[in-house]
């Protein structure tokens, strides 16, 4: 079985969930509603301060300082959170490949409703900064995971799982 040789568990502090495999680990911060509420930048100063290593020269460092500077660059996503999520897993699996993979729900009819569309312009707008930095930054909605799951054919075990995430959580507002 291809998960044997990968270890999943739930986080305490840092992202919701660590994948970590043989080569590679993924942080995932997974948002249902929260995202829905405003949110404003707030670093402490130690951050600038004692961020010393090969973090200080990426994307990540850079957008951080931009954002002490503009703290309300973001509505929607939080990307204070984002960039602290980053640093650790960057410090902590240092020259492992890792991706922090910000996973969020939306309804089935995102366009209706400007924040949705908003939300995601936000998550373009902050990966452009990031990219090619460690962690690697990825975004996904709930309904295209699902819809990827479903394409490539579940397994017999989470097939049913899916039917069940997608008659609670992919409803129309």
């Amino acid at each position: 079985m291809l998960l044997k040789s990968w270890s999943l568990r739930q986080t305490r502090r840092g992202s919701d969930v660590l994948v970590r495999g043989p080569g590679a680990v993924v942080g995932i911060e997974s948002k249902l509603t929260e995202y829905l509420a405003t949110h404003r930048a707030v670093f402490s100063p130690a951050y600038a301060e004692q961020i010393r290593d090969e973090r200080r020269e990426q994307g990540y460092f850079r957008e951080m300082l931009r954002l002490m500077d503009a703290p309300d660059s973001y509505v929607w996503l939080d990307a204070a959170q984002m960039i602290k999520h980053a640093f650790g897993l960057a410090r902590t699996f240092g020259g492992r490949p890792v991706t922090l993979l910000y996973l969020f729900w939306e309804p089935a009819n995102p366009e209706a409703h400007r924040v949705f569309t908003e939300h995601r312009q936000e998550i373009a707008d902050f990966a452009g900064p990031v990219a090619g930095s460690t962690p690697a930054f990825e975004a996904m909605s709930y309904p295209d995971l699902w819809a990827r799951w479903q394409e490539t054919g579940p397994a017999p075990w989470l097939a049913p799982h899916l039917d069940e995430l997608r008659a609670r959580y992919e409803v129309t507002l």
